[in-house]
């Protein structure tokens, strides 16, 4: 009986918080508003979070398990494209198994698909695309310890 009456009084002791609380705030008490730089903190953490993208599921370490920003997957494969000479990287997209059913967190990736630029004078498209298709899976084996399909599609041509 002694925990349910020291639970109540802690409920109690909530509720009172929470009322006095919303009473400060109503009155426009400074003591519990924002101040402006904790405001602003507040919107560039939440700008930071959205650039980086969601959560996505790396094969696990000896360490244990661990993620990766979508930002982070797609530079990686961007320096990657980029590292072969002439290409230029124009869009990358990425499917996911299915992830553990957190809201910004993806599965493992599936699939990488690069949408590139080639070089006007190119002679031989075919073995660029497998350059730049070897660039990547290189990158991502290396840095990821993944193994998955790039799919290459040549979406521009320019001169250099």
């Amino acid at each position: 009986m002694q925990d349910d009456a020291d639970t109540q009084r802690y409920l109690d002791l909530i509720r009172s918080v929470n009322h006095e609380w919303r009473e400060l705030e109503e009155a426009g008490d400074s003591s519990v508003q924002l101040s402006d730089s904790v405001l602003s903190s507040l919107k560039e953490a939440v700008r930071a979070d959205v650039r980086r993208g969601a959560h996505v599921q790396m094969p696990p370490t000896p360490a244990g398990a661990y993620t990766l920003s979508e930002l982070s997957m797609r530079t990686l494969v961007r320096r990657a494209v980029d590292s072969v000479p002439g290409v230029i990287a124009l869009r990358t997209t990425v499917e996911y198994a299915d992830g553990p059913g957190a809201v910004l967190t993806r599965g493992l990736p599936t699939r990488i698909r690069c949408r590139i630029s080639a070089p006007l004078d190119c002679p031989d498209f075919r073995q660029l695309a497998e350059s730049v298709r070897g660039a990547v899976e290189a990158a991502c084996a290396e840095h990821l310890g993944l193994t998955i399909p790039v799919d290459i599609h040549i979406e521009d041509l320019h001169e250099l």
